[in-house]
């Protein structure tokens, strides 16, 4: 475990859990949360909603996918995850310790599985860093419900251009109008809950009207006001 936290010391530092945790006490975090390293092939269904034994931690390398399904039984992705992002904050904190959506690995990813629930115990009472990484852990929780929020807001919107448009509004953009989408078409398709061919038809129409060019998984905002108006 020493060599592991080691070896992804810069993603871990990055992440929020380790917020003000000073790089020599990460072995003692990770020993008081019973860390586990595991490694996950693609597509593989790392936790299911509604699992009692809902898993919780950081991931470490490639990227995992959170999703749910609707009632016809269609996929409708919930977030994507990267190295140093957490992940079950939320049933950590709501001390209810299931699984809420399903997480499968979109590439080989490595996880450091962690006990959030320990927190709660009388196990971790002499632990110097408790408190803070619980707080820590709260924080984050707060960034996933605004992060769901957002969520909320892109699937209730009725047409495809707002939808589209709020989602840009979440990414980082370059001083050149750059934005670099973290996934193919066909996945931000099914983040925006629409169909790729409605999408493409509507990425055209941008185009056309001189708001935007796109190739691949990258966009170019040429009108700026798109995201404001």
């Amino acid at each position: 475990m020493c060599n592991l936290a080691e070896k992804y010391y810069p993603t871990l530092q990055a992440s929020s859990l380790f917020k003000q945790i000073p790089r020599d006490k990460y072995m003692n975090v990770l020993t008081c949360l019973q860390a586990q390293n595991k490694t996950f092939d693609r597509d593989y269904l790392i936790a299911s909603a509604g699992d009692s034994n809902g898993r919780a931690g950081i991931i470490l390398k490639g990227v995992v996918e959170g999703f749910l399904y609707d009632e016809n039984g269609n996929q409708v992705i919930v977030r994507h995850l990267y190295a140093g992002d957490v992940f079950g904050a939320e049933s950590a904190c709501a001390g209810q310790f299931s699984s809420q959506i399903f997480l499968r690995a979109s590439s080989e990813a490595e996880v450091l599985l962690l006990n959030f629930g320990i927190l709660l115990s009388d196990k971790t009472l002499t632990c110097p860093y408790r408190m803070q990484v619980t707080a820590n852990l709260m924080q984050e929780f707060a960034r996933q419900v605004l992060y769901f929020n957002t969520r909320v807001r892109i699937l209730s919107q009725k047409k495809l251009r707002d939808k589209l448009k709020i989602y840009l509004q979440t990414l980082q953009i370059t001083s050149s109008g750059i934005i670099n989408l973290p996934f193919n078409r066909n996945k931000l398709a099914e983040f925006l809950y629409v169909d790729r061919s409605a999408l493409s038809r509507e990425l055209c129409r941008l185009r056309d009207e001189g708001i935007l060019l796109f190739s691949g998984s990258r966009i170019t905002l040429l009108d700026m006001n798109f995201l404001t108006e």
